[in-house]
């Protein structure tokens, strides 16, 4: 038997962030801010002072404490951009919070998490989306484009690589037990484009 969906509301989507990381701050919370369709309410860290840095440019709510967030009536989404190996227990508090989700790629670090996460949105009703933008770039509709026109023949192989500089030593993309390595954080680009 499925929850039922929330209630629906009309307005903005209230959104909350789970974190402070890099992505967030360069790239979604300015983002979120300055869309018309989304409110930007409350910006949680596992330190008070790191959750005020980032929310005091927004006017939002800084909030210590990734669980305070997700007790927040005003908090309709979720948004994820923790290490990956932290992607699945905040996914999926977040979803038994009855809040959506969109959590920074990979969605989890192996795919029965990820298919128990998808079935858990489901049964709640709620939605659950990894956070992926490049799958959605013009140039990948202009190549499917070309391929469904014939222009360039039969596929037959794919070869691609996808670089970036080497991050520093220390960063959470090289320590396997927050779920860094190179397939989770870059593989997944030229995995993607194959697909």
């Amino acid at each position: 038997m499925s929850a039922p969906r929330p209630p629906a509301r009309s307005g903005p989507v209230r959104v909350g962030v789970l974190g402070t990381a890099s992505i967030a701050r360069r790239r979604l919370l300015p983002a979120l801010a300055a869309c018309p369709d989304t409110r930007l309410v409350a910006v949680a860290s596992r330190a008070l002072a790191t959750a005020e840095e980032a929310a005091a440019p927004y006017g939002c709510k800084a909030v210590e404490g990734y669980g305070a967030l997700l007790a927040r009536d005003d908090v309709d989404a979720v948004y994820v951009p923790l290490p990956a190996a932290l992607h699945a227990p905040w996914v999926r508090a977040a979803l038994t919070a009855g809040k959506h989700v969109l959590a920074e790629k990979p969605l989890s670090t192996d795919a029965a998490t990820t298919r128990g996460l998808l079935a858990l949105a489901r049964d709640k009703g709620l939605v659950l989306s990894e956070n992926v933008m490049f799958v959605h770039h013009a140039r990948h509709a202009e190549v499917r484009r070309l391929i469904e026109d014939g222009a360039i023949g039969d596929v037959r192989a794919f070869h691609a690589a996808f670089t970036v500089p080497r991050p520093p030593d220390g960063d959470i993309r090289h320590s396997a037990g927050l779920g860094g390595g190179a397939l989770g954080d870059m593989g997944v680009y030229p995995v993607r484009a194959a697909l």
